[in-house]
């Protein structure tokens, strides 16, 4: 397929807070639960595989708990930029399990101006879950949604810093909708350099969920 979706979904951390968070059957339980609820009506619609990376403890758990999702595979990885890579002529999509795809991603990248490293966004819309809000962001650096042409590994760098070492083209729009829930990075305040507006939840559709 010339598109893939890839999912850093239940490796070691390298927070030692968080290192072994893959290892307990709770934690990996609730993101089996958003990935269910955002990731899989969004992106499961689509037509593109999806690999999940796990690591070697917890592969075979997360295995049986996708196993009706024929879209889905597992792919053990026990480092956290690890080492995956697609084929040559394979553009891999970077994307959270817990957050959702809007449905003209893989239009804009096949309509994309070629002979770049990387493409993403500074765009994207963040959906609240406590308050039940969406918003509108723009910020200066790349959203985590990326993709990578030539089978790159699509987690070889940490999107924030994709600028320093990749050429990067910038998709004018907002293709990533971003989950806010109890303990994810994204509730934290947005610095300065983030500008937000709250938007109508009809804007949900195009991510395949319901408003």
């Amino acid at each position: 397929m010339r598109h893939v979706i890839v999912c850093r979904f239940s490796v070691p951390r390298l927070e030692p807070d968080t290192a072994r968070c893959h290892l307990d059957p709770a934690w990996l339980e609730r993101r089996l639960e958003l990935f269910r609820l955002h990731f899989a009506p969004s992106v499961g619609r689509l037509g593109v595989e999806t690999i999940l990376l796990c690591s070697s403890a917890s592969a075979g758990l997360v295995a049986d708990a996708v196993a009706d999702l024929e879209w889905v595979s597992i792919e053990p990885q026990d480092r956290w930029h690890g080492g995956w890579q697609g084929g040559a002529d394979q553009i891999v999509t970077r994307l959270d399990s817990d957050d959702a795809l809007h449905e003209d991603w893989f239009k804009a990248l096949d309509a994309a101006p070629p002979g770049y490293e990387a493409y993403c966004t500074r765009r994207f819309l963040r959906l609240d879950v406590e308050s039940n809000r969406l918003y509108a962001y723009k910020r200066r650096k790349p959203s985590p949604l990326a993709a990578f042409p030539g089978g790159r590994n699509p987690y070889a760098i940490d999107h924030a810093r994709l600028p320093r070492h990749l050429q990067l083209h910038y998709l004018p729009d907002a293709y990533l909708l971003q989950v806010v829930h109890g303990g994810n990075l994204s509730n934290r305040h947005p610095s300065w350099r983030r500008y937000f507006s709250q938007v109508g939840r009809e804007q949900l559709a195009p991510f395949g969920l319901s408003s």
